[in-house]
């Protein structure tokens, strides 16, 4: 008993010693207000403007000219057209070429607008709401291996019909409420919609649980001012890494395009962490956004359907690379890493690693090799006491892995 009582109170005296050290705030090194020192992030980092140009790939069949969603799936695009569109979706190849059309029979495509998916299904919400008015809103969900395994080209799906919990008036305001959704994606048993808030341009973020069918409510959980009108989304769940695709009119029906890329936030709960707004070019470039899709950790594509006002802009279909923004000098493989694989996390003086890291580098947060050494396995540790407190890596070489860990005051 003395013995428990004694490592309880050593476990308190130790947890409470690292969090003097461990201090909150901006994490990122691309940020204007990085603080090297801050090992724990609180989603306050500050960024300049910044565009990028996504590669354009071509424009897309006029059979995709109502185009909105899109997900990569089995080394293919999938994507759909909304509103009066027949009630199919789309396989695509990288080039955005149509390789299969395949009918969802038991649907009816009344606004189709987001398309997700989940290990064994793929879900498309038919929850297109410009007027504010709707209360026949869905949800498909279709087995992937129906998809795979289909050879007529049809398929059925399931039906879930919900409504967002907090939603009293029904009355038309088109164009002015905040219940259009054309953005969700499958996380942790639950589909998660973001909004198109037309009247004060956030979006928020609402859950429907999967695990319960008798649970038909979208449950808000926060919201977010993006200044715009989101119209899909992507997450990378093995990075924890979301973008948020949207528009915003700039007057006179001029509209440019932007992606929000979220990242450090705590589970579940996808803005509170570190939000990066990234331009990406006005209509006249990028037609009018509608779809977005991670197919890795770093790159994806991005879809655009018609504009067909004055003048007449095709569908469009573009990839990007956001490697500049996301890896700080590592690699792709780099970013796969974890970090039990050191010890203690955060340290003070001496690392710990395992005894089959036979060769191992430790990087700074730019990616700057510090200490390039062969591990003893005798005696598996690194003197880290030189070190500035701040984010490190450790590159295992033998498994191409990346470990990072948080050194502190000595």
């Amino acid at each position: 008993m003395l013995i428990r009582q004694i490592a309880a109170v050593l476990f308190l005296f130790l947890s409470f010693n690292v969090s003097i050290f461990c201090q909150i705030g901006c994490t990122d090194p691309q940020a204007s207000n990085y603080d090297p020192l801050a090992s724990v992030n609180d989603g306050s980092c500050v960024y300049g403007t910044t565009n990028y140009s996504p590669n354009l790939i071509g424009d897309l069949s006029f059979n995709l000219n109502e185009n909105s969603g899109l997900i990569y799936w089995s080394n293919k695009l999938v994507t759909f057209n909304d509103s009066g569109g027949a009630n199919k979706i789309y396989l695509l190849d990288s080039l955005g070429n149509i390789l299969q059309a395949i009918t969802i029979s038991n649907s009816q495509n009344i606004d189709w607008e987001a398309i997700a998916q989940s290990s064994d299904s793929i879900f498309i919400g038919d929850f297109g709401n410009n007027s504010g008015s709707r209360q026949n809103l869905c949800i498909y969900s279709v087995s992937k291996n129906d998809l795979l395994n289909t050879s007529n080209d049809t398929v059925t799906a399931n039906k879930l019909e919900f409504e967002y919990v907090d939603q009293t008036v029904f009355s038309n305001q088109y164009e002015n409420h905040n219940y259009d959704c054309e953005a969700f994606f499958f996380d942790n048993d639950s589909l998660h919609l973001f909004t198109k808030n037309w009247s004060n341009l956030y979006t928020s973020h609402y859950v429907i649980p999967t695990s319960n069918p008798s649970i038909y409510s979208a449950i808000i959980r926060d919201s977010f001012f993006v200044d715009g009108l989101i119209t899909d989304v992507t997450l990378d769940s093995i990075n924890d890494k979301i973008l948020l695709l949207g528009y915003k009119n700039n007057g006179s029906n001029f509209y440019t395009s932007f992606i929000y890329l979220l990242f450090d936030y705590s589970s579940g709960n996808y803005f509170s962490g570190n939000k990066r707004r990234i331009e990406i070019g006005s209509m006249l470039e990028v037609s009018q956004t509608e779809g977005i899709t991670w197919i890795d950790s770093l790159t994806g594509f991005i879809s655009s359907e018609e504009i067909s006002s004055i003048i007449t802009i095709a569908p469009k279909l573009f990839s990007f690379d956001f490697s500049s923004y996301l890896t700080n000098s590592l690699s792709q493989t780099d970013l796969l890493s974890n970090s039990y694989r050191v010890f203690p996390n955060p340290v003070c003086e001496n690392l710990i690693i395992p005894k089959d890291m036979k060769r191992y580098s430790i990087l700074n947060h730019t990616g700057k090799v510090i200490i390039e050494n062969i591990n003893d396995m005798s005696n598996p540790t690194i003197d880290v006491k030189f070190l500035q407190p701040g984010n490190y890596f450790l590159k295992d070489h033998l498994n191409n892995q990346v470990y990072k860990f948080v050194k502190l005051n000595n």
